[in-house]
């Protein structure tokens, strides 16, 4: 079954989150964690996003 269409609505947050397939990792060296950092970094800044919060943790982001 297709999932709905996501609303987006402009000056609203979004939750956004991702976890490992199984709950298996998504960062699996200390290096990976900062190279996930400059990737937000630069498309927040692409994107005129503002981040608010984040935690990082070995098998999902959110």
């Amino acid at each position: 079954m297709a999932r709905l269409a996501r609303v987006v609505i402009p000056e609203i947050p979004h939750h956004i989150t991702q976890r490992g397939n199984r709950r298996q990792g998504v960062f699996f060296r200390d290096g990976d964690y900062q190279e996930y950092l400059d990737l937000m970094s630069h498309w927040r800044k692409e994107e005129g996003v503002e981040i608010w919060n984040y935690c990082l943790m070995p098998n999902l982001y959110i």
